[in-house]
């Protein structure tokens, strides 16, 4: 089963990405069995942190791909980044435009492309070009 994983900032920024999250999800669903989100499978979550965390990683190691929002910082995203890296797991970094991503997210090795985008529909144009041809997954 293919599995995507599309998150970003939920605590500090989550209401500034919402949109951009109900949409891309919506754009991965033709090209993967399952998408997850940080919208709305991770929104309200009403866990303890410590369950959060355990069921944010399960998820993680199950996926083939993670598309992440990362133009606002975020502990959380990095760590989500992090884990992807121990469990070879390839990214796509989405960065607005006139934004710079962290240092360490545009150089952690699973970080396969940074994707700028001026706004929904320039994103979805850039991610439907990437996502029709996912073999450079593999390199």
């Amino acid at each position: 089963m293919k599995i995507a994983y599309v998150f970003g900032p939920i605590h500090l920024f989550g209401q500034d990405y919402l949109p951009v999250y109900k949409q891309l999800m919506k754009l991965c669903e033709p090209y993967f069995d399952k998408v997850i989100g940080t919208y709305p499978d991770f929104w309200d979550s009403k866990e303890t942190p410590r369950e959060f965390y355990d069921r944010t990683y399960q998820v993680i190691t199950k996926c083939q791909l993670f598309i992440g929002e990362v133009s606002s910082p975020s502990m959380g995203v990095g760590m989500e980044f992090q884990m992807a890296q121990e469990n070879n797991i390839p990214c796509i970094a989405l960065c607005k435009k006139g934004v710079e991503p962290s240092m360490m997210i545009a150089g952690i090795p699973c970080t396969k492309k940074v994707v700028y985008y001026e706004d929904f529909a320039d994103l979805s144009e850039q991610m439907n070009e990437i996502l029709k041809d996912t073999s450079w997954l593999n390199g």
